[in-house]
């Protein structure tokens, strides 16, 4: 298998954009209680994250949570919000991706997270906002469409036009490149209403691999891949 190298070649992706898909079947494959596996899901995100920086990637999201996820079994969201708070506060893996430097950004409708939930994400946001290393966006509580909602109302209360540059200004990725390339794991092939606006020329790598098991070795793969590929963007 060739391996990519850092900053090697030239036409390797800016921006990578996962959606992890395949914690609650890794859960049920391992006989796991199900919030297991959304755990082991959230240290692989943290490992992935090490391994794009060493490839030299510059930015990288990830879905997180959907807005559709809220319409899930009460239990299921409370569990799934506090393991989440719970990780991001205490999990070890957490203190060695801030140990890269990089700056956080949450992308989502956060009005919809409780209060303890907010004030971790803003903290993190605020204490790495003028780091110089990779750059991290967490989509939660993310939908492709309600952003592009979102945006569009905002630029109707400036009076502006309505037009792709001031769409991109409002979105909530503004100022970040749209996605060369988006990974989705478990095995399905579809976006999931994530990143619709900005994927409208990404390269896609659909993955069997369930997302705690996804590696730096296929991640690999994906880059190399990537790497070959002409874009021509329709021209």
């Amino acid at each position: 298998m060739s391996v990519y190298k850092k900053n090697d070649p030239k036409n390797s992706p800016e921006h990578i954009a996962f959606i992890m898909d395949g914690n609650s079947t890794w859960a049920k494959r391992e006989n796991k209680d199900l919030m297991d596996g959304y755990k082991a899901g959230m240290k692989n995100m943290a490992n992935i994250i090490l391994s794009a920086n060493d490839f030299g990637l510059k930015y990288a999201t990830f879905y997180v949570f959907s807005s559709e996820n809220w319409e899930r079994p009460r239990k299921w969201v409370s569990d799934f919000m506090s393991l989440s708070t719970n990780f991001l506060k205490n999990d070890d893996t957490i203190r060695s991706v801030l140990s890269i430097k990089p700056k956080i950004k949450i992308i989502g409708d956060t009005a919809r997270l409780n209060q303890e939930m907010l004030e971790i994400l803003s903290k993190y946001e605020d204490d790495t906002k003028n780091n110089a290393g990779m750059t991290i966006c967490l989509a939660i509580s993310y939908g492709g469409r309600d952003e592009i909602i979102r945006a569009a109302k905002k630029i109707a209360a400036t009076g502006l036009e309505f037009s792709e540059k001031n769409m991109s200004i409002y979105l909530d990725t503004s100022g970040i490149p749209d996605p060369a390339l988006i990974i989705r794991t478990g095995g399905h092939q579809r976006l999931s209403n994530f990143l619709l606006w900005q994927s409208h020329y990404s390269e896609l790598f659909f993955s069997q691999t369930l997302w705690p098991d996804f590696k730096i070795e296929e991640l690999n793969e994906a880059i190399t891949k990537f790497a070959r590929n002409r874009r021509t963007y329709g021209k």
